[in-house]
This record gives structure tokens, C-alpha cells and sequence, in this order.
């Protein structure tokens, strides 16, 4: 069942022949001409390679004529690529044409490039001349889908399992009365549409015929309407259609006009439910002029439901949320297939069956098509040997006619556009269940040329990525699961899906391991490896000198990997029982340059070669320049020390993925010689030191990632000339105190993640010049540069932001122009000053006090609050001017000394998203705003508010305060002596987490506090140990307790510690016996381990609240 695709392939190797270096290389060698007729002969070929494509399923002599095109444009491209890097290389020094014209001038050269291009035009020609044996025709064609056979609306209740849910909720829809569409004083308005989207199998058009059948639903429509839409969005055929489902009978009128006319005469002042099965149009003219006919002349509560495998026909369609149906579950595809395989006449159902027969069920993932077909299939076959052998193969390796699982997915591949096919196909390498991250998606696709530029305006990259989109909205890909940050980056094929895409590579693709070994095929270009033995059996990847036609190398490191970790600065890798030893035990094991120079040097064709975590690579063989074609190489993840300076000769290579080599501390100054690098990934790489300054060279890069290098403190001043870069991540580079000084020439940079970049100490003058840039979650008013507020003017910043060091801004204006209040994108903003600059003289805090001096300097600090220096006057205007948009959803505030809180904190109404806020050390104000109002508040913190007596009613600002409500902080509120409720509603009714310390003043708690779940306190606040006497917080399940003397215990916390699901309990932090400098803290503790159900007492050193 494979098909050749060739659009993507010949369109490259167009481009390529085409190009001015290629041109320059051929008239200086004397094959000017050959270029020239190579070119003609491909655009011929072009022109009729869609009508090609679209008759080979049923025409195999054309299928056999494309494969040897392919074979032909493979090596094509290969040798056009051998000479553009040649090209390249000598591109790269100075007088080109003169070193060009000493290379063709060599006789061997110019013997080699005529031979190489003779070989080619001669297998070519004698391709083309086969051409006219097909009759093919130029230009586009109408594409042939495939046949599936018409639906109607009728459905047997009885075989359908697990679809109660999905059917309640699409009856609720139908049912529901009120319409999105139309105000309640309209009769007639647009109808409501509603599209079931899932992938081909799933049973779309199952669950519509249930609703459309449903008693109710039929109780509440006049007319229901089924019509079968399949390929073609005829709206002539699709009016008749429906015109003849209401009245029951043919209808023969021929025109347009009168077909909409007697349409309109049908629905008017009815309240219909329209079912569109089968609908692939993604034209929104279509639709708008079908709907037309739909709008205005029936009842204002009529439906319409479409089924679609396409998210983007749901949107072009739907007028509300489409209904995401889901696979069954494993339970509901037995019964499917039970009843199929051992039915009268079927299969015997012993119990060794019924394993066997749950096994294969596994393979269906959800889908009932796959169930019902797999059991038909099994209902012939009844030894267990047969079922054995089906249990153990691959959907995709079933005898066609017995097939009936993938002709139904194959529709899906048929109506995708010829760019994405190979892109679809190529996913065949990656196992079952591989979750793909789409950047590295984007940069496989693209190393193989499979991203066609329609537009010159978009990135390659973009186009990419827009590629990944399709390829979910038709459900050919899945979601896969979030980052720690709550963003998906990742996707999935089906299983199903995923035999799809095996079947239709065939030969190209294919999936080795260990236990199989890497079984030769002639036309294999695409392998992955899938590795899963310990490092400690480590040996090298199995000889591959009978691939050497590959061009891509993907290697999968799986189950018992021993993974690096960092502890305390320190190495280790963790065994598979989870033990810990020094990674340096294991870098003796390390593969020998000359295992891996075998790899290099048999696998030249390559494009791609991914060896992430591969066993204990120490250094990249010199081999590896004999890689001309390379253009994806990852080394993540691997123990190399030393990246070779022939890294240079590279002169292909777009993405060079290092990440987490923990050993790798330089580059080669020669990585400048890579003008074609896009992106560089050395993200965790924490021996890295510096870069090379040569770094400024590489124009062409877009993407650079440092981030969790530690030991960087600065940049190369050469970086500044980068103007096509567009991503520098620099997260969690602790060292780093200085950006380059130019950063201002930086003109496309869009993202600048400088996030816990703690010791920067300035951010370069100009930054505000960078009109692109989305992304600076820092910014340092002030330091050496004496970078002004006003240069965030201009920026659109979009995520967080913190603003540090406002005690620098000595104009109130400054701050207006920062123009906060117009960034819609931002999201989270930080506010803070350095309270300690305004001190008086002869006034500070010390931070080197005891517990007891501590608390007093707090006091002090409070009592000499009107003592400050004139310009702490001014930071009341600042925080004024600094008014977010009404975007924000967290909010903090820290060190500020104003006197009162800006009018936009208390007016609500300019913070209706906030969704956490925090103040902190705001010494001098007296009052807080009416924070009980905000809607969607679900985080608060309220720290060192010195000046705070009472917390009232106007904190809560009304009744029903703090509707969702979460977590609650209140800590070293000092002078804090009034906590009262509210007589209106309960408070904090959704609380579940409570921190409450060091409030010594504080004599009364508001509420018992029966919704939180989560208490942190201090051991000596005999507040909170009195209320727990008296049965405050009545549903605790978690415990920490802080201050601990370890003297005793008071009673009632014992009593909580055997009552609770888990409890820690820390000490006062004292001076350490070798180090009284230092202090530390000791905490006993207990967590249930649920898997064996036991409980835990482990001593750590916890952070304090």
C-alpha cells in the first residue's frame, strides 16, 4: 500500500539546480549545459507528477515508474549536494571565483562532477522518455479519495457500546432551547452548529445516528434531516438531497434558483435538526453559501451536527465548542470485538482465546472499527496459533483484503495535501507511543527538505510548524502531555494512525532494535534505532554498512537508561534500581572514537543523525567531516568533552542540539564557519565556561540556548551582530552579570529569556530599539548602563515581567512612559525596589541578627518609618504611573515604601483577571485594598506589611468575599492586632491552604477555617494553637510547623500529627558544628508512599515559608 510521493523531493532538487552557486560551479566546470537541460527535464516532470501521483493507486506500472524517479531524484540530490558544498566551503574564503576557478581547473574534479552529471541526465531521460507510455496530463487534477460507502441515519442501539456520555451531552445540546445565534425576541435566526470531531473509526457517525434517533429528539424537531457528504461539497447535490430527505421522495428539479426556492418554502417556521456526515470541505465560501439557505427561514432552536475528522472544518462550520469524541474503553472494544470473534458460527471461546483475544483488542486504542474488525477477522480463525500470529504482527502487516481497519484511516492520508505526505510518512520512525517534540519535528522535516516555501515572507520554520497544525486538525496527530510550564510541545500518533503511516512509507521508513536487529532493505532511507539495555552492557550501534543509502539516523533511548542528574553540583547517574554513582565511573566505558568513525564514514548520504543519551559518547570522531550532507546532528545528553574544530567543515548543518553534555566546557573557535547553523542548543550544559568569540558569524542563526549554564558570566561582544537572531534563552545562567553592550543591533530578536538570571547587574541602553522583542522577564532601571524605564515605551511585552530596582527612577514621568498599561500581552508583572536606599543616615536593617534581635529590628524599622530620605516621597507616583493592563492576572509588589496603594489596586475594575498577588515589604502603607471583590483571586500573600493594624471590612469590600480563593498567606505582619470577618456570606469559602506566622500582636482569628486542608505555623504561636484546642480547621490533612525548640511538643500538635495525612516539623535554625557561620535546620517528617502504602520519617533541611 505504499505510495510514492515525489512533489516535495522534486521541487528541492529544482531549487538546488537552479541556484546561483550552482550556476557559477557549472559554467566554470563546463557542464553549464547539463544544468541547464537537468533543470528543463525536472520542470517537465513537475508538470505532470500531480496527475501522477493521484493514479498510481490503481495504475502499478505508474506506481514502478515514480519509484524509479524517486530512486533517481534521491541520488540526484545527493550529488547536487556534494557539489554545493564544495561550493559553500570555498564561499566562505575570500576571492571565491578564484578558488572556484582553481577547483573545476583540476582535472579530476571536472572528470568527476561531468561523469557524476552524465550518469544522472542518462538515468533521467531514459525515465521521461517512459513518461509517454501514461498519458499524463499537466497541471492540477481532481483528486481521487477513495470510496466509502453512503451512510444514513438508521443505527442498531444494541451494538453500541460506551457512548452514553457523548450522547447525553449532544441531546442537551439539540434539547436546549436557548440559541448562541439569536437574541430571545427573534422567531427565526441562524441555526446552532455543532461538529463531532474525532479520528476516522471512532464512531462520529454511530454517535450522531444515536442522537438523531433519540426519543427526545425526535419529540423536539419537526423535520430531521441526513445527509451523507462524503468528498465532494456540492452544494446543487447537497440542496437536493436535502430537500428530498423531508419530503421522501426524488427530487428532479435541475436549476439552482428553484432548488433553493422549494428549500426555503420546506424549513420555513420549522425547527429542524440538520446531520452533515462526512464533511471534508475546508472552502469557506461552501459553507457560507449552504448556510445562506439555512438562515432566517426556520425556527430560532434549529441544529445542525457535522462529523468531521478536521478541527478546522469544525471551525469554519461551528458555531459552538465542538464535541472532541474520545476512544472507548478497553472493556467496551472486548464486548465490540467479543461478540464479533465468538459469535454462533465463530470462533471457540476457550480461555487461552480470550487472552490472546484481549491482547489484540489492545491494538485497537480505543477505536470501535479497529474492534469490530479485528473480531470479524478472528472469527475464521481458530487455532491459537492464527491468533497468536495476529497478536503478535502489526496492523499494518495484515493481508490487504483481510484489512479493513486502514482503508477507513487511509482517507484521512488521501485528502492531505501532497506537501504533507511525507512529513506524515516520515513519523513512521518513531515507535508507538514516542511522544514528538514539534520543534525537533519542524528541524527533522526541514533537514530532509520537506517544507515547501509557499510564501517567501514565512520562515522556514513557520511553515513547519504550520505543517504540525494540519496534521492535528485533521486528527492524524494528538496532543501530547504539558511541560512542567502547563505548555504542550509535544505530539502523538494513534496506534492505529501510526500503522498508517508504516503502510504508507513501506520501504522508506522503518523501526530496528536490539531484539530484531536492523533487517536490510534496499529503499530504506529513514531508520530509528530503539536501544533499552543497561549502560553497563553498553556496546556499539550494530555495523551499518548495508544502510548506506540512509538519510536519517534516529536513535531512541529507552527504558533502563541511566540518566544524568546533578546533586549539589556534583555528577551522578542513577542505576536502574535508582542507586547513585559518579557518571566518571562510567566515561572509562565510553565508546571509542573508532566505533563511531565506522558510522560516520559508511553513513555519508545522512541528513539527520540523532544520538541523544546514546551510551557514553566521549568524543566526536574527525570522521565526522565526511559528512557533507549533514543537516540535523544531536549529541544531547551524551558525556563528550571536546567538540572537534572539523565540526566547521559542517557547512550544511542547520540544528547542532548539545544539551546537557555536562562535561563539554568550549567550543571550537571553527563553529563560526557553520553559515548555514540556524539553531544552537546548549541548554544544560554546566561546564561551559564562555563562547568562542567567533560566534559572531554565524548570520544565518536563529535560535541560541544557553540556558542552566552556570558558570557563564558573559557574553561574547561579537553576539551583537547576530541580526537574524531571533530566540537567546539565557534561563537560570546564575553567573551571567553582563549582555553585550550592542544588543541594541539585535534587530529580529523576539525572545530574551534572561528568567533567574539573578547576578545581572544592568541591562544594555538601547534594548527599547528592539521592536520585535516579545520576551524580558527582567529589567534593571539604572546599573552601569543607566538603562531608563521609558525604553520599555516601545516594547510589547508579552508573559512576565519583573521590573527591578525602581529606586532608580527619579522622575514619576519616567515610569508613565514605561506604558504599561498599553502591553494587552502581559501577564505577570513584578514591582520592586531596594527599600533599604531609603533609610536615613545612620539607619539600616541588619541581616546578621538573632531570632529575638530580629524581631526587634522589625519594630525599630516600623517605629522610624517617617525617618526616610525625601525621595522615598516619589515612589507613590512611581507605583502609580507602573498601572498594568486589565490583562494581568499575577501581580507583585515588594520593597515598596509609598504610603498608600496606587488608585488602580483600589479600583477593582482594573484588575478583573487577577489571579495571584503577593505584597511584600510594603512598610509604610496602612491599608489594604478591597481584594475580597476580585472575581477570579486564587492566591494571596500578604508579607512585612509593617504598618498594618487591622484587617476589616474593607479588605473583604462586600459580601461574598473571596469566591475562589485558594491559598492565603500572611506572614510578619508585625503590628498586625485586628483580623476580623464578615457578617455577609461565608468567608474564604474555597480556602484550602493557610499560612499563617509571625503575627505576635494578632489575638483573634476570623473563621474555624473548615475548607483548609493545608496549615503552615510556627510551633510558639499560641494564636493558632488555642483555636486548634478548640477545634479550628476541623478538616486538616496537611501539617508543617515551624520553630521548633525541640524541647517538646505541645499536645495538641502530637494529637494533629497522628490525625493527618502528612506533617513536617522543622527546627530553629542554629549555627553548624563545623561551620558556625552557617546555620542550618533538621525536620522530621511523614508522607505516605502510596504504592506500598508504608510511611516515611526522612530528615532534610527544608525551605522556610
Amino acid at each position: 500500500m505504499a505510495e510514492v510521493v515525489l512533489s516535495a523531493l522534486i521541487k528541492l532538487v529544482c531549487e538546488k539546480v537552479a541556484s546561483k552557486v550552482l550556476k557559477e560551479l557549472g559554467a566554470l566546470a563546463g557542464v553549464e549545459k547539463e544544468f541547464k537541460r537537468l533543470e528543463n527535464t525536472l520542470l517537465t516532470i513537475q508538470d505532470v507528477l500531480e496527475d501522477a501521483e493521484a493514479r498510481q493507486v490503481k495504475e502499478k506500472a505508474l506506481k514502478r515508474w515514480l519509484r524509479k524517479l524517486k530512486d533517481v531524484a534521491f541520488d540526484m540530490d545527493d550529488v547536487l549536494d556534494e557539489f554545493m558544498a564544495k561550493a559553500e566551503k570555498l564561499k566562505m574564503e575570500k576571492d571565491m571565483k578564484a578558488k572556484l576557478g582553481n577547483l573545476v581547473s583540476a582535472p579530476k574534479f571536472r572528470y568527476k562532477m561531468a561523469d557524476k552529471m552524465k550518469e544522472i541526465m542518462k538515468r533521467l531521460d531514459e525515465i521521461a522518455e517512459e513518461r509517454s507510455k501514461f498519458d499524463l496530463r499537466e497541471g492540477a487534477v481532481k483528486e481521487e479519495f477513495g470510496e466509502r460507502e453512503e451512510t444514513g441515519s438508521f443505527v442498531n442501539e444494541a451494538e453500541v457500546y460506551g457512548r452514553d456520555e457523548d450522547r447525553e451531552k449532544l441531546v442537551g445540546f439539540l434539547t436546549n432551547s436557548l440559541s448562541s445565534s439569536s437574541s430571545s425576541s427573534s422567531s427565526e435566526a441562524n441555526p446552532d452548529v455543532m461538529a463531532i470531531v474525532g479520528l476516522g473509526g471512532l464512531g462520529k457517525t454511530t454517535l450522531a445516528q444515536l442522537v438523531f434517533n433519540d426519543e427526545r429528539v425526535c419529540q423536539h424537531f419537526r423535520e430531521r434531516i441526513w445527509v451523507c457528504v462524503s468528498d465532494e461539497f456540492d452544494g446543487k447535490r447537497l440542496t437536493r438531497s436535502i430537500i428530498e430527505s423531508m419530503t421522501g421522495s426524488e427530487c428532479n428539479l435541475k436549476d439552482m434558483h428553484s432548488l433553493q426556492r422549494i428549500l426555503r418554502e420546506k424549513l420555513r417556521g420549522e425547527r429542524f435538526l440538520l446531520v452533515l456526515d462526512d464533511v471534508w470541505n475546508e472552502d469557506h465560501e461552501k459553507w457560507d453559501r449552504l448556510r445562506a439557505l439555512l438562515t432566517g427561514c426556520a425556527a430560532r432552536v434549529s441544529k445542525v451536527i457535522v462529523t468531521t475528522r478536521s478541527a478546522r472544518v469544525a471551525s469554519i462550520m461551528g458555531t459552538i465548542s465542538p464535541h472532541l469524541l474520545t476512544g472507548l474503553s478497553d472493556q467496551d472494544c472486548w464486548v465490540l470485538f467479543e461478540k464479533r470473534a465468538f459469535g454462533i458460527g465463530g470462533a471457540v471461546k476457550t480461555p487461552n482465546l480470550v487472552a490472546i483475544g484481549k491482547d489484540i483488542v489492545s491494538k485497537c486504542a480505543g477505536l470501535p472499527l479497529a474492534a469490530k474488525a479485528l473480531g470479524s477477522l478472528m472469527r475464521f480463525r481458530r487455532g491459537e496459533r492464527e491468533w497468536v500470529a495476529v497478536k503478535d504482527n502489526e496492523i499494518w502487516r495484515l493481508p490487504e483484503h483481510e484489512n479493513k481497519i486502514l482503508p477507513s484511516l487511509r482517507l484521512s492520508y488521501n485528502h492531505l495535501p501532497s506537501r504533507l505526505k511525507p512529513c506524515f510518512a516520515y513519523c513512521s520512525i518513531f515507535p508507538k507511543n514516542y511522544q514528538m517534540r514539534k520543534e525537533t519535528l519542524v528541524q527533522l522535516w526541514m533537514a530532509e527538505g520537506f517544507l515547501i516555501h509557499d510564501y517567501n515572507s514565512f520562515e522556514t520554520e513557520d511553515i513547519g510548524n504550520g505543517y504540525v497544525d494540519e496534521l492535528l486538525e485533521r486528527s492524524l496527530f494528538q496532543n501530547g502531555d504539558e511541560d512542567t510550564d502547563g505548555v504542550v510541545r509535544q505530539v502523538k500518533m494513534h496506534d492505529l494512525v501510526h500503522d498508517l503511516a508504516h503502510s504508507v512509507a513501506g520501504d522508506e521508513g522503518s523501526v530496528a532494535d536490539e531484539a530484531s536487529g536492523y533487517a536490510s532493505r534496499q529503499g530504506c532511507r529513514y531508520l530509528s534505532f530503539v536501544y533499552d539495555r543497561p549502560i553497563s552492557e553498553s556496546k556499539p550501534l550494530p555495523f551499518l554498512n548495508e544502510a548506506n543509502k540512509l538519510r536519517s539516523f534516529y536513535f531512541i533511548a529507552e527504558g533502563k537508561m541511566k540518566y544524568l542528574e546533578q546533586n549539589q553540583g556534583r555528577v551522578f547517574r542513577l542505576d536502574a534500581e535508582g542507586g547513585m554513582k559518579k557518571a566518571d565511573d562510567n566515561k572509562e566505558k565510553a565508546s571509542k572514537p573508532a566505533e563511531l568513525s565506522d558510522i560516520f564514514s559508511t553513513l555519508k548520504l545522512l541528513r539527520v543523525l540523532h544520538l541523544n543519551r546514546y551510551p557514553l559518547i566521549k568524543e566526536i570522531p574527525v570522521s565526522i567531516y565526511k559528512m557533507k550532507h549533514l543537516r540535523y546532528l544531536d549529541l544531547s545528553s551524551t558525556i563528550i568533552e571536546v567538540v572537534p574544530p572539523c565540526i566547521g567543515l559542517l557547512h550544511n548543518l542547520q540544528t547542532l542540539n548539545l544539551s546537557c553534555c555536562l562535561w563539554l566546557s568550549k567550543l571550537p573557535e571553527s563553529i563560526s564557519q557553520l553559515s548555514n547553523l540556524l539553531t544552537l542548543d546548549l541548554e544544560g550544559c554546566s561546564s561551559l565556561q564562555s563562547l568562542p568569540g567567533s560566534i559572531g558569524c554565524l548570520k544565518n542563526l536563529r535560535k541560541l540556548d544557553l540556558s542552566l549554564s552556570q558558570y557563564v558570566q558573559a557574553l561574547p561582544e561579537s553576539l551583537s551582530r547576530l541580526s537574524n537572531l531571533q530566540y537567546l534563552r539565557l534561563r537560570h545562567c546564575y553567573s551571567m552579570r553582563e549582555l553585550p553592550v550592542k544588543m541594541k543591533d539585535m534587530k529580529s530578536l523576539i525572545h530574551l529569556d534572561i528568567t533567574s538570571c539573578v547576578e545581572l547587574t544592568c541591562i544594555p541602553a538601547g534594548i527599547g530599539q528592539l521592536s520585535s522583542l516579545r520576551t524580558l522577564p527582567i529589567f534593571i532601571v539604572g546599573g552601569k548602563t543607566n538603562c531608563s524605564l521609558k525604553e520599555l515605551g516601545s516594547l510589547s511585552i508579552e508573559g512576565q515581567l519583573h521590573i527591578k530596582h525602581l529606586e532608580n527612577v527619579t522622575n514619576p514621568h519616567e515610569a508613565k512612559e514605561a506604558n504599561l498599561k498599553e502591553k494587552q500581552g502581559l501577564r505577570s508583572l513584578r514591582l520592586s525596589w531596594d527599600k533599604n536606599v531609603y533609610w536615613a543616615p545612620g539607619q539600616s536593617s541588619d541581616d546578621n541578627l538573632s531570632d529575638d534581635e530580629e524581631f526587634g529590628s522589625y519594630v525599630i524599622d516600623f517605629l522610624l518609618l517617617h525617618n526616610m530620605v525625601p525621595e522615598a516621597d516619589l515612589v507613590d507616583d512611581v507605583l502609580e504611573n507602573l498601572q498594568p493592563d486589565t490583562n494581568i492576572s499575577e501581580l507583585e509588589i515588594e520593597g515598596y515604601v509609598g504610603k498608600k496603594f496606587p488608585t488602580w489596586m483600589m479600583d477593582l475594575s482594573l484588575l478583573p483577571n487577577l489571579v495571584d498577588l503577593t505584597l511584600d515589604s510594603c512598610i509604610r502603607c496602612e491599608t489594604l485594598p478591597p481584594m475580597g471583590q476580585l472575581p477570579h483571586l486564587k492566591a494571596l500573600r500578604l508579607r512585612l506589611l509593617c504598618a498594618i493594624r487591622c484587617i476589616d471590612s474593607s479588605f473583604y469590600g462586600g459580601h461574598a468575599a473571596f469566591p475562589v480563593l485558594e491559598e492565603l498567606v500572611i506572614s510578619m505582619m508585625f503590628m498586625l492586632q485586628e483580623w476580623s470577618g464578615t457578617s455577609e456570606g461565608e468567608l474564604f469559602p474555597s480556602l484550602t491552604k493557610l499560612t499563617l506566622g509571625s503575627c505576635p500582636l494578632l489575638r483573634e482569628l476570623p473563621s474555624n477555617f473548615p475548607s483548609v486542608k493545608h496549615l503552615n505555623m510556627n510551633m510558639e504561636d499560641e494564636l493558632l494553637l488555642s483555636n486548634l484546642q478548640e477545634g479550628a480547621f476541623p478538616n486538616l490533612k496537611h501539617l508543617h510547623v515551624g520553630e521548633y525548640d525541640e524541647d517538646c511538643i505541645p499536645e495538641v500538635i502530637s494529637l494533629l500529627m497522628e490525625s493527618v495525612e502528612s506533617y513536617s516539623v522543622e527546627s530553629k535554625p542554629r549555627p553548624k558544628d563545623d561551620d558556625p557561620s552557617a546555620m542550618s535546620s533538621l525536620c522530621f517528617a511523614k508522607y505516605p508512599v502510596y504504592a506500598g502504602g508504608t510511611t516515611i520519617l526522612p530528615i532534610f533541611t527544608p525551605n522556610r515559608f
